[in-house]
């Protein structure tokens, strides 16, 4: 916008123009929202009538808009029916797309395209600041729409360059309702979560998927934050301070966004053009709380376990030569694995191992002799019964069940 006082919205009734703001601002931080929109309108010398929608109610959007007749709408209700109507009136709107389809083109109506990738590169930062994590892992919201996809994008990007594992949980078919979720829906989140190289550092799209994944978390056994640490998004004070430990979560800043909306709808308004523009969401911080506590020296310890596993299972190493590499007792070491909920040291020396034997019997023709003797174990019998008892079925089975399967893609 021109720099200057700009022009006052025209009123052909001699009232105040009355705008409509339809947007979901139920926890505080959203309720910034609207915020900046009255921010605008004083500081651009509006004398607008906001009026507040702040619940998604499609059938009273669409009789607001077509009975009341506002002089202006800002709206992120993204449904068919509030599309139909949007494209039905001529008023000046902007929309708020958050990542469903556009309403259809048509003059008096800019849409803002938002970019919440800001979001991830800031839930990074968070954790990166932190350090001591071995892996990282993004919990999509439900349905993985857009918003939350470029979230996780973002995220996962900013942590490449650790090298770190980064795993992704999918919630299909909107089978995760954050309301709703049943015992075998948290246990697939918690196997998942168990999956997790630890300490695990997990993003989640939304706060509500923060709580689901720090419940999968107790259903799974794991500490947090020790085991794994969670963030959350948008800040909501009743879900995040109401469930122990209080859960972190990134900040939108969502003033700003009001301001920007505000803006465009004042220019349209005043006779500009339609746009169809990227609009990044800003983030206005983390709020820290117990769910990110940094790792402990405990924590720390386990991480550098784990790593030196990683390099030297497959060498024959048993628990007493991790600890001592490390130069603690190895009681020491199996209580700290304890305190995170972890896999025993054997354990994780087993499962390292059990996993390369999986990766070669895909990836290569050796024998199951030569593996064994590669994957540090000295008896093939005894690694065959372990394998069958693990997998339920046995090394050869697992080799042509494979090979079937890359046929097949």
């Amino acid at each position: 916008m021109a720099a200057g006082r700009p022009k006052r919205t025209p009123s052909t009734t001699g009232r105040k123009p009355r705008i409509l703001v339809a947007h979901w601002m139920i926890a505080p931080d959203s309720k910034r929202f609207l915020d900046g929109v009255e921010a605008y309108a004083r500081t651009a010398g509006l004398e607008w009538d906001l009026e507040a929608l702040p619940l998604y109610q499609v059938e009273t959007m669409r009789l607001a808009l077509e009975t009341q007749r506002p002089d202006g709408v800002i709206t992120g209700y993204d449904s068919a029916e509030v599309n139909s109507s949007l494209a039905k009136t001529s008023m000046p709107v902007v929309f708020l797309r958050h990542g469903l389809p556009e309403p259809p083109p048509r003059p008096r109506l800019t849409v803002l395209r938002l970019d919440f990738g800001e979001t991830g590169r800031a839930a990074a930062r968070h954790f990166l600041s932190r350090g001591g994590y071995r892996s990282f892992g993004f919990v999509e919201a439900t349905r993985d729409p857009e918003w939350s996809r470029s979230r996780g994008d973002a995220f996962r990007d900013a942590v490449a360059a650790t090298k770190l594992p980064f795993l992704r949980f999918s919630a299909k078919d909107g089978t995760y309702q954050a309301s709703v979720a049943s015992r075998e829906e948290f246990a697939a989140l918690a196997q998942w979560l168990s999956s997790l190289p630890k300490p695990a550092a997990v993003f989640a799209a939304t706060d509500e998927r923060a709580r689901d994944t720090l419940l999968s978390c107790r259903e799974a056994g794991l500490d947090v934050p020790r085991a794994v640490a969670i963030l959350g998004v948008n800040n909501d004070d009743f879900t995040c301070s109401h469930i122990f430990p209080n859960l972190s979560s990134v900040a939108l800043d969502q003033a700003a966004l009001g301001r920007a909306a505000a803006e465009e709808l004042h220019r349209v308004m005043l006779g500009g053009p339609a746009l169809r523009k990227d609009c990044k969401v800003a983030v206005s911080g983390v709020a820290a709380r117990a769910s990110t506590a940094a790792p402990s020296p405990g924590g720390q310890l386990v991480a550098a376990a784990l790593e030196w596993i990683d390099r030297h299972a497959c060498d024959g190493a048993n628990a007493a030569e991790v600890a001592r590499a490390l130069g603690v007792s190895k009681s020491l070491l199996d209580l700290r694995f304890r305190e995170l909920g972890v896999r025993t040291v054997l354990g994780a020396l087993t499962e390292r191992r059990l996993r390369e034997v999986r990766q070669r019997l895909a990836e290569t023709n050796n024998s199951i002799e030569e593996i064994c003797s590669a994957c540090g174990y000295g008896d093939s019998g005894g690694l065959r019964r372990l394998f069958k008892r693990r997998y339920g079925l046995s090394m050869s089975a697992f080799r042509r069940s494979e090979a079937n399967a890359r046929k097949v893609r």
